[in-house]
């Protein structure tokens, strides 16, 4: 049970980090403002780092997962 708490913490943390990263990098790429110049609020940008993050989550609680059973076992 441990594993798992300490497994979901860094990945809690890892995604909470990765999104607000991958938010900005997104934000670079695809700005949020229109034809005149005025900004607005880029929901499809928040979506697609939100997405991104909980891919990248999913993938480092089950990495971690992985090493810590390994450390367990020997």
């Amino acid at each position: 049970m441990k594993i798992y708490l300490i497994s979901f913490v860094i990945s809690l943390l890892i995604t909470s980090v990765s999104t607000v990263v991958t938010y900005h990098i997104i934000d670079g790429f695809d700005p949020p403002a229109t034809e005149d110049g005025r900004q607005y609020m880029p929901a499809e940008n928040i979506v697609k780092s939100l997405f991104l993050s909980f891919v990248l989550g999913a993938f480092v609680f089950i990495t971690s997962v992985k090493i810590q059973r390994k450390k367990q076992k020997k």
